[in-house]
């Protein structure tokens, strides 16, 4: 089968580490026998990039003879569905299911959702874009590059101190859906007991970010929004526990492992769920979980899902 990647988020020399669960996909399904191209473009430099890509797009489904079309991303697939010549599947990530900051991109994702055949990375943005059947595929986590290691040699090669206690925000300080203000508030409370050093996770390799989940006691995730994010994913991949407030795909992903907790957005409870995370220690519990949602799990359900579209489109 030969099908055309079309993505708005993709590995670059500028940005290396954009779109990376998107790549994986690509290089797994292509170690499951797919033909798959890549036409990729960043959206988020020039306003122009939009109209140049759906020329580029228009040019390469002439010329390719593909099967089917997979976008990542609803304004990708606003493109993607433009022409009716080849079945699209386009993959719904989270923010573009109707995120209150943008909740623009919801509605042109609600028309897109309903020209093409809807993935979505969790059931809750499903549910926001009113596609209940829809398939349900989150990105996968590489459980080779994020495995349990030793906390001493991960804190070692991060030049961290091996003694000190290590919790982590997912995601870019700047990032305003991460709840930064929660996450501080919830770190201020919990340091009334015990030292603790927050971390953010930008600035590291994807190498480094594996040795940053092994580092850490627990993860702590505070977003106003999130689809399936593949960083807590990794976490449990590496046996870290990891506490959050109820969003996104979060409360069916940890919830009754050992040592994480589904907790109101309130710093006082999240800090005391902080401290019995510290104290519950790693559970291979946590890698379980994570081994459901592997690369290739998720690469074999998304070439079943592909053969379906294209079996339906030639009916």
């Amino acid at each position: 089968m030969k099908v055309l990647c079309f993505t708005n988020i993709y590995p670059s020399a500028r940005e290396p580490s954009a779109g990376s669960f998107v790549r994986d996909l690509v290089e797994d399904l292509r170690e499951l026998g797919m033909d798959v191209h890549v036409l990729a473009f960043s959206g988020r430099e020039r306003r122009r990039a939009y109209a140049e890509a759906g020329l580029a797009f228009r040019r390469t489904i002439r010329a390719g003879n593909f099967d089917l079309v997979h976008a990542h991303y609803g304004l990708t697939g606003i493109l993607a569905v433009g022409q009716r010549r080849v079945p699209v599947v386009v993959t719904f990530h989270g923010s573009d299911t109707g995120n209150p900051r943008v909740r623009w991109q919801g509605w042109f994702s609600w028309l897109v959702a309903r020209t093409s055949t809807p993935v979505f990375v969790s059931r809750d943005g499903a549910r926001r874009l009113g596609c209940p059947n829809a398939a349900i595929i989150p990105a996968g986590v590489d459980l080779d590059l994020f495995r349990p290691r030793s906390t001493t040699e991960a804190r070692a090669a991060l030049g961290w101190s091996e003694s000190g206690r290590y919790v982590l925000l997912p995601g870019a300080r700047s990032n305003p859906d991460k709840g930064v203000d929660l996450f501080d508030a919830a770190v201020r409370e919990a340091r009334k007991r015990i030292e603790l050093t927050p971390v953010s996770l930008e600035n590291f390799s994807r190498e480094e970010v594996a040795n940053v989940m092994n580092a850490v006691d627990v993860t702590l995730v505070t977003s106003k929004f999130e689809g399936s994010p593949v960083a807590v994913k990794e976490s449990l991949a590496c046996m870290t526990p990891v506490v959050s407030v109820p969003v996104g795909d979060l409360p069916q992903l940890v919830g009754g492992l050992p040592g994480c907790e589904i907790v109101p957005r309130d710093p006082i409870e999240l800090a005391e769920a902080i401290l019995r995370a510290l104290s519950s220690g790693r559970d291979p519990i946590l890698r379980q979980r994570a081994e459901l949602l592997s690369r290739r799990r998720m690469a074999e359900r998304t070439v079943v899902l592909y053969e379906s579209v294209v079996a339906g489109a030639a009916a």
